[in-house]
């Protein structure tokens, strides 16, 4: 995943617009060679076989988006019927299309959305509202289709991250829902690493460790954060240590 460039740049605008900044770096840090044996250590104490990754929906933009903003605190879903995945099958049960044309969705009624997929929020904001609002600031960043998204465009991002109750860590998940490889760091997933490293990192630090991972043990980024993320659900805040 590409970060907005031009680290210079900001942090000179922070330094002079704040006398006494806090500033995370951590991004622009080099990965501790102890942190990364760390984490491989702790992911090496997750049972084999892994579990296996669902798939997203590499071919269904609609689908993807509906799934990511809803997955944002929410439950899953152990069948078809409910949860997230529920919500998403409703949606696209009741769709004329193929689920994979942002044009459809940006037109929808958010209120009519929110009756199907359900009534939740995003730091106060609806996220049927939210939903419809990025798939129309997607649209007019150039994403229609599944096709058309690229990760690494910071225009695809900003078009996504500036909508209020959406960040970078569900971007990161709709891009891997739509087939590219990545580390989702929530709540989970930094709970992991902080357990392995014995002090908490932030969410970017944890998805570039575990994406280093990933790197030296030949694995899918997507398949080890599924494998993280449901082991460190199963075992709990106490047991992986970052309660």
């Amino acid at each position: 995943m590409s970060w907005a460039g031009g680290g210079a740049g900001v942090l000179h605008r922070i330094l002079h617009a704040h006398p006494n900044p806090v500033v995370d770096t951590s991004h622009m840090a080099e990965l501790a060679r102890e942190d990364i044996e760390a984490v491989r250590r702790k992911v090496d104490g997750i049972p084999r076989p892994w579990p296996e990754w669902g798939g997203g929906w590499p071919d269904q933009v609609e689908a993807a988006l509906i799934d990511a903003v809803l997955s944002i605190q929410a439950r899953y879903g152990s069948s078809s019927a409910t949860g997230v995945r529920g919500a998403v099958d409703r949606y696209l049960s009741s769709s004329d299309g193929e689920g994979d044309d942002l044009a459809t969705l940006a037109t929808h009624d958010w209120r009519q959305l929110q009756k199907l997929i359900g009534k939740q929020e995003t730091s106060g904001n609806p996220k049927a509202k939210a939903i419809v609002v990025a798939a129309g600031r997607l649209l007019d960043a150039g994403v229609r289709r599944a096709t058309d998204l690229d990760p690494d465009d910071t225009a695809h991002k900003r078009a996504y991250t500036g909508v209020p109750g959406l960040g970078p860590v569900t971007w990161t998940y709709f891009t891997m829902l739509l087939g590219n490889p990545s580390i989702k760091a929530d709540t989970w997933i930094v709970c992991f690493v902080h357990g392995a490293l014995g002090r908490k990192p932030s969410s970017d630090e944890a998805k570039r460790l575990l994406g280093e991972v990933a790197t030296q043990q030949d694995v899918s980024a997507t398949a080890l954060d599924h494998a993280v993320w449901q082991y460190a659900r199963k075992t709990g805040h106490r047991k992986l240590g970052c309660s």
